[in-house]
């Protein structure tokens, strides 16, 4: 093990000491836009940035079903200059499209089905000029089919690469029979232009996974994570009864030259538990979790090996130093660490944050209510040579009510220095430091703030507020930063929600 502290990382009482010795000013170096176009999308809706140029952002977003499911898309694109919707496309969920991407001047739609009648799995597609306002009906192209005869629980997702030039179609196929101990595994990777680069289809012994998640590299390599859960059958009364007990992750990598190489990890690397997976800018596949003594992660090379690895003694502190929150985020023992963002820094560093969080239901006997509880913000900083150097525990606590929103800070790199974006409680960042910290709560919009801050190389935080409630600009009912839409050199923007809907804001210096 590597113990996560030396006289490089620096003492982290010190930092949380120094940390609270900052005074909160309000910032003026910056200052966020209001009143910008409203957009169709839904919170916690997933949004991918399809290209920009000298004028616009065009992006996609999918909507969150009820059940977790897919919803309504829609593509849209923003005019920079104008701070206006120049057109957004509203795409019916009954389409069953996914993801999308730019092929020159138009917009790619990209789905997948099961066909009854062809017995196959079926990914398909749409093109449309994406500056035009689309006419007519809706005809996907079939491009790619996999032969599913016999089999069932099939799992098919569309993967698309970071710089949005390649595609990937992802097929498990497990046999209908229940005492088969194989499965399929199908990865075709083509060009947006149709062009193949790799198919593999291979038959692989074992259990075939419950769920997968797939990752698509530049390169054409495509890491799947893949999720198993373990069930345990209890009699009870003469009554056989099954449920689950617990989940376990692969990793399995599919290299450019068609080779299906399941990842063989350490025994200490592979016990990593609640782990979050993320494609670094070098196109390797970084995992990290907690570990027994702390925390771990790994790194995953084109080639499917094990390229890093380590495990990090430490504790992961229940509080930040001297610290204490106004609320007891009840049932306490259920939050979990939880990582929930990977960013690789332009200097070839990586950040992680991590906190830890509750799901949870309430019912008043009327009605059922969700929320997500968040406490504390674990910030963890590696090299160039993904080395740890620094790692902080931060205080952060809120409450979001509902189960699309996640109220969590955002790391983002801008005008070459590295912040931290959220929501915060504005008495904590306007009060005297070391005092009860308060947790924001999502029915209480008068004590919301939007906080920006640089984070220096030990990880220490200059918060700044670029905007709070005040008698000329008031924080409207149920407004709050949904989630971050793109950086660029001149600056960020954002999508704000208010009410029910959300609309696009910008950060300039």
């Amino acid at each position: 093990m590597v113990k996560f502290s030396s006289e490089k990382l620096g003492d982290s009482r010190l930092l949380l000491v120094i940390l609270f010795m900052i005074s909160f000013l309000v910032g003026n170096a910056q200052h966020v836009t209001t009143n910008g176009p409203e957009i169709g999308m839904d919170e916690g809706a997933r949004v991918t940035v399809l290209g920009e140029d000298e004028d616009n952002i065009y992006f996609c977003s999918v909507n969150r079903g009820y059940f977790g499911g897919d919803d309504v898309m829609f593509v849209t694109v923003y005019d920079k200059k104008k701070r206006s919707v120049v057109i957004e496309h509203e795409i019916d969920e009954d389409y069953g499209f996914t993801t999308a991407f730019m092929q020159g001047d138009n917009v790619v739609l990209a789905g997948s089905t099961y066909n009854k009648k062809t017995k196959s799995v079926e990914f398909f597609q749409y093109a449309f000029p994406v500056m035009n306002k689309r006419k007519g009906k809706i005809e996907s192209k079939v491009v790619y089919s996999v032969p599913a005869q016999g089999t069932k629980y099939n799992w098919y997702e569309v993967l698309r690469s970071a710089d949005g030039q390649v595609v990937a179609y992802l097929t498990y196929l497990r046999p209908s029979s229940r005492d088969a101990e194989e499965y399929t595994l199908d990865v075709m990777v083509c060009g947006i232009g149709g062009n193949e680069i790799a198919h593999t289809q291979e038959k692989i012994h074992g259990e075939c996974p419950n769920m997968v998640k797939g990752f698509l590299a530049d390169n054409g390599t495509v890491y799947v994570e893949e999720h198993y859960r373990t069930n345990q059958k209890v009699s009870s009364g003469g009554t056989m009864l099954m449920f689950s007990t617990a989940e376990s992750l692969r990793y399995v990598t599919i290299t450019a030259d068609k080779q299906v190489k399941p990842v063989q990890l350490e025994p200490e690397v592979e016990s990593i538990g609640n782990s979050y997976a993320e494609l670094l800018a070098d196109q390797r596949l970084m995992v990290f979790g907690s570990a027994k003594g702390g925390v771990g992660m790994f790194v995953l090379d084109k080639d499917g090996e094990v390229a890093k690895y380590g495990i990090y003694e430490g504790e992961i502190p229940n509080l930040p130093e001297n610290v204490k929150y106004d609320y007891d985020f009840y049932n306490e023992n259920r939050l979990s660490f939880k990582p929930y963002q990977i960013l690789s820094l332009q200097d070839g560093r990586v950040l992680v944050l991590a906190h830890q969080h509750m799901y949870s239901l309430v019912s008043n006997g009327n009605s059922v209510r969700s929320y997500n509880d968040h406490k504390n913000l674990y910030l963890y900083l590696f090299d160039e040579e993904m080395e740890p150097v620094a790692f902080v525990t931060r205080p952060y606590g809120s409450q979001s009510s509902g189960d699309k929103h996640e109220d969590l800070p955002v790391a983002l790199e801008w005008g070459g220095e590295l912040r931290l974006l959220f929501n915060g409680q504005v008495s904590n960042y306007t009060g005297k430091a070391g005092r009860v910290w308060k947790v924001l709560n999502a029915t209480k919009m008068e004590e919301r703030c939007l906080v920006l801050g640089v984070l220096d190389n030990e990880l220490q935080f200059d918060p700044k507020i670029i905007r709070q409630p005040a008698p000329k600009k008031p924080f409207t009912s149920g407004e709050y930063f949904e989630q971050l839409l793109k950086v660029t050199e001149d600056a960020v923007y954002i999508i704000n929600h208010i009410n029910i809907d959300n609309f696009i804001e910008k950060i300039e210096f």
